[in-house]
């Protein structure tokens, strides 16, 4: 523990949480729940953890470092007051002395799926990974984290060819890109603590630029020359940077080693060859589908299975040691709610494969919604 010196961005801060607690409605509400991350400010973000128990951090302004702070609420008032200029605290030094050593390959994830990530074998890998991210960013936005060879972290967000870079862990501390300082408008996605994240235009750079400096990253652990820096990181973004590579990885399955095997696939792949080497359309796809009865379930647990065999014989999907009845029995289930859909849609074929690909019992599932859809429909009937 170390004394904190109160900093008037702090004691702002704490102003705000003041008005909180003291307004009617809602709002106290915000610090009942025991979420540090309850409320959010740029210098930081705390709550309440237990009783009249409160616990915030505090962002050092040039990036090098956080303090953590536990507070009574008395405490928080006379910091807002002014009557209180310091308080023990830990300090955590986020800026090293010296780079860290290579801890292995590059990893890039950019969702809650297994296969919505990449370790990064080149930089050819890489650069086919980040052009297919910056093309779908163009119907959204879109995030993505990155990890070093050394670990260091950084989170970007996309929306068309406008790109913000956040360094959430380095040898320097955590920074914000700076983009046209002219702009003031901003766009929305969801943060990682359930929020809503909203990214400045002015933290925007050119897609162009962006993609040197992700590369860079990626064997640097810094933005590279052609980006301008701040020592700040939106509070939404910081819960990111306590999580390495290891913690995350720990709760996600292995993430593939090649593009072609990861959610952002070419259009074309060996995959798709695979199950399709006659044509590359499959005119099954066209045609209508006929009113069919409600399966049984012996009816529905063969369809499984043959759906099972149909993809493991494509290599498209990897199955662990679970007895493959048990599987079928389980695919059986979601066949029933969505097999029948999923033939007609594609948003419904897609989530449905990533369902599959989270049963108990399944290592890997490389299919596509494309390849599901054609698979479901060869497999329907034995």
């Amino acid at each position: 523990m170390a004394p904190f010196l109160i900093p008037d961005d702090f004691r702002a801060f704490m102003k705000r949480v003041v008005r909180d607690l003291d307004a009617p409605g809602d709002a106290p509400k915000l610090l009942d729940g025991l979420d540090e991350y309850a409320l959010r400010d740029e210098t930081g973000h705390g709550g309440r953890i237990d009783g009249d128990a409160f616990r915030f951090t505090y962002l050092s302004p040039d990036g090098s470092g956080k303090w953590t702070v536990q507070l009574t609420e008395a405490a928080i008032r006379d910091i807002a007051d002014g009557l209180l200029i310091e308080v023990m605290g830990e300090r955590r030094e986020l800026a090293r002395t010296a780079p860290r050593p290579s801890k292995g390959q590059p990893l890039l994830i950019w969702g809650e799926y297994a296969d919505d990530a990449l370790v990064v074998r080149d930089r050819i890998d890489l650069i086919e990974a980040l052009d297919a991210l910056h093309a779908l960013a163009q119907a959204g936005p879109r995030m993505l984290r990155m990890w070093s060879a050394a670990d260091d972290q950084l989170a970007a967000v996309m929306r068309g060819d406008d790109c913000a870079l956040y360094i959430l862990e380095s040898q320097h501390g955590y920074a914000t890109s700076c983009g046209d300082a002219s702009r003031t408008d901003s766009f929305e996605l969801p943060d990682p603590a359930g929020g809503r994240l909203a990214v400045p235009y002015q933290d925007c750079v050119p897609w162009s630029i962006a993609r040197n400096a992700l590369l860079w990253f990626a064997e640097r652990g810094d933005l590279g020359p052609e980006i301008r820096v701040e020592g700040r990181i939106p509070t939404g973004l910081l819960m990111m940077g306590d999580a390495d590579r290891a913690a995350v990885l720990a709760g996600r399955a292995a993430p593939p080693r090649r593009v072609s095997r990861s959610s952002i696939r070419r259009p074309r792949t060996v995959s798709d060859e695979a199950i399709r080497p006659d044509t590359q359309h499959d005119p099954t796809l066209d045609e209508p589908l006929p009113a069919a009865a409600p399966l049984k379930v012996e009816e529905l647990s063969a369809w499984a299975r043959r759906l099972l065999e149909l993809l493991h014989s494509r290599e498209l999907i990897e199955l662990g040691r679970v007895s493959l009845d048990e599987i079928s029995y389980q695919l059986g289930g979601l066949l029933q709610a969505h097999g029948e859909e999923a033939q007609r849609s594609l948003d419904t074929a897609e989530w449905l494969a990533n369902e599959i690909g989270a049963m108990r019992g399944i290592d890997k599932m490389f299919a596509t919604g494309g390849d599901l859809q054609i698979a479901l429909r060869r497999s329907r009937t034995g």
